[in-house]
């Protein structure tokens, strides 16, 4: 199998042209966190501004804004109402008065509002990394029920590829849900594997320090952020391509910068933070 290394992603992630502005950078809607879990949608935001992207916009339910205001100031925080279908409509005129390149839906999110954003991305027609709680959504609606025409990138890990599938998560299962969905496959864990258009590769980075909750969150951002301005980039690469390229350039730095911070910490002392502020250095390695 072919492998996700250095060499890889710098060249399907180039550095960004110096008269660049953030609408170029890409724009991001995230849709995540609940009052259980806030901190998923402060992750969330906080990696996909450190893996590039120009503009975040994060729409989560009431009870994350104080802390998303205060932890993310830089990211448009949309005031929710609670109701999943209220929020629905109000994220749908956001998108319409500022549009957005993609959507990244899931962490954090209770039932009703994961199975909201399956209903938001059928409306507004964005492209979507689906995560964590939306991926469960899907599960529950049938993974064949998935867009085909747009690309879209997956990101379960074993329980979640279980639910998708029915069946072990293994390099053949991530292909097949690849195969069933139309869209790329990124299944977590030792080892991550990125399927999609036909191609199945094995990421290189990474440690066991990163078996802990927030990681995810955190890998699902910097995918979004990669992806954004990826497409932005104009060359002979299709929507599809564009999308396994940045699955495979986000699991490669998500894994880079958890190596970097064991350097100096143990692997059962990393934290998401200590993920977040190597990313910076991860990010050096490949776009300098």
């Amino acid at each position: 199998m072919q492998k996700i290394n250095k060499a890889f992603v710098k060249k399907h992630f180039p550095a960004r042209p110096a008269a660049s502005y953030k609408n170029l950078n890409g724009r991001v809607l995230i849709v995540a966190g609940s009052a259980d879990m806030p901190g998923a949608a402060v992750l969330c935001a906080r990696a996909c501004y450190g893996a590039g992207a120009g503009l975040v916009t994060l729409a989560a339910p009431p009870a994350v804004y104080n802390a998303a205001v205060n932890a993310v100031p830089q990211a448009i925080i949309l005031k929710m109402p609670q109701s999943a279908r209220a929020a629905l409509a109000k994220i749908i005129a956001h998108n319409k008065k500022i549009p957005h390149d993609l959507l990244l839906a899931g962490p954090g999110l209770d039932d009703g509002w994961a199975a909201m954003t399956l209903r938001l991305q059928d409306k507004i027609g964005l492209p979507a990394v689906i995560d964590a709680s939306s991926l469960n959504a899907l599960a529950a609606a049938g993974a064949d029920k998935l867009e085909k025409n747009i690309p879209m990138i997956l990101t379960p890990h074993n329980g979640e590829m279980r639910r998708l599938l029915g069946r072990p998560a293994n390099v053949a299962s991530a292909a097949a849900l690849a195969a069933i969905t139309g869209a790329v496959c990124l299944l977590k864990g030792p080892g991550t594997i990125v399927s999609g258009a036909g191609l199945s590769m094995q990421n290189t980075t990474g440690n066991s320090g990163l078996a802990k909750a927030g990681s995810g969150d955190i890998l699902a951002g910097i995918i979004a952020g990669v992806w954004a301005q990826l497409m932005h980039i104009e060359d002979d690469r299709t929507p599809a391509q564009k999308a396994f390229d940045a699955a495979a350039a986000g699991v490669w730095l998500h894994g880079a910068a958890a190596d970097a911070a064991v350097k100096k910490i143990s692997k059962n002392s990393l934290s998401a933070e200590n993920i977040l502020a190597a990313l910076p250095s991860a990010m050096k390695q490949i776009i300098g």
